[in-house]
């Protein structure tokens, strides 16, 4: 069974699941007050299953829509489950003759949730297997004069910070706007919450990996073992001030962070996560050379990695491995020839 088939059959599932779940509850005439907590487990079961859009918008600067919307997601659901609820007990009055419902019990919130909960991982699952969503932010998010075809064009603002050490895990909104004392204090308070590795971690890591990772990115893992980084982005070679989030890649992609030292392996160790490579039908989605590149960050398979496979320092390559031209060809990679330079081109961004 194919991908889109499969989560077409999972996403089916679940809906007729949820629906049959509140005809029953209306059907055993539960409390009124059941509604509240199917209308909590229905949005829960909805907003896991459009993960991924949120984290796209929180790069886009849409996150803002996604957090207006929910009160509306709510009131939808919890219409929804009303009717749906009416429905079930009025079937159960016609076929019984009694129409009553039962005083509230602590299982009435319990069981809503508890269905919530369940949807909600299938949905992360239906989720991670549908891969990356094909647009910014979904249509029923954009206004009347916004056109499907524009919405990767949403402006940006590149901010005249150079990027170092010390901002690439800091979101640049928090120290740009601030006082010098305010930053202080915020850098502070942020490395507080975070640890970066010592010399023994850093050893044990390259040991794990055979291979000598380079001197300024062992000098950010020494800062922090990775985690989420500040909004980067890097000009496409052709934009010399881009204003358009389609004049930029982004090359933390979706997930805006930097895999943690522990956690790095080859891109044919991740491949291996969903592809056997002694099948010959799965034996083209491993890249040539993929045991010899290092994944420091990737979404879905939009791929930043450190590349081995050829003498001296590694250089930077990004790419999206998903992506084939009109002829079958693998996308074409962007390259960096080591991580110094890969770094230096970094821009902080916000969106405009």
């Amino acid at each position: 069974m194919g991908v889109s088939k499969l989560s077409g059959v999972v996403r089916i599932g679940l809906g007729v699941s949820l629906v049959v779940f509140a005809l029953a509850a209306g059907f055993a005439q539960r409390s009124p007050w059941i509604l509240p907590f199917m209308g909590a487990g229905f949005t829960a079961a909805y907003l896991f299953g459009q993960l991924r859009l949120w984290r796209v918008a929180r790069n886009s600067g849409k996150l803002k829509r996604y957090w207006l919307q929910l009160p509306a997601d709510f009131a939808v659901q919890l219409i929804l489950v009303s009717v749906l609820y009416l429905i079930g007990f009025g079937f159960h009055a016609l076929t019984s003759g009694q129409a009553g419902a039962a005083p509230f019990a602590p299982g009435d919130a319990i069981w809503p949730l508890a269905a919530g909960a369940v949807a909600s991982i299938m949905g992360l699952y239906v989720d991670r297997i549908e891969g990356k969503p094909a647009r910014w932010y979904p249509e029923w998010l954009m206004g009347k004069d916004e056109a499907l075809e524009d919405s990767a064009r949403d402006d940006l603002r590149l901010l005249p910070e150079t990027v170092t050490l010390q901002t690439f895990f800091t979101a640049p909104a928090d120290t740009v706007s601030a006082t010098e004392h305010e930053a202080a204090a915020w850098a502070d308070a942020y490395s507080a919450l975070t640890e970066g590795l010592s010399e023994d971690d850093i050893t044990r890591a390259e040991a794990r990996l055979g291979r000598a990772l380079p001197d300024l990115l062992i000098a950010l893992y020494r800062q922090q073992n990775g985690g989420s980084v500040a909004g980067l982005c890097i000009p496409l070679p052709e934009q010399v001030a881009p204003t358009r989030y389609d004049q930029v890649i982004l090359p933390f992609g979706g997930y805006n962070d930097l895999v943690p030292a522990e956690s790095l392996r080859t891109v044919w160790d991740t491949v291996t996560d969903y592809a056997d490579p002694a099948n010959p039908d799965e034996a083209a989605q491993f890249p040539d050379g993929a045991k010899a590149m290092i994944v420091l960050a990737q979404w879905y398979r939009e791929t930043l990695f450190l590349d081995y496979n050829q003498p001296g320092a590694p250089r930077v390559g990004y790419t999206d491995f998903d992506r084939y031209d009109t002829n079958g060809n693998r996308d074409t990679v962007m390259w960096w020839k080591d991580f110094e330079t890969f770094f230096a081109a970094l821009r902080h961004y916000e969106p405009a």
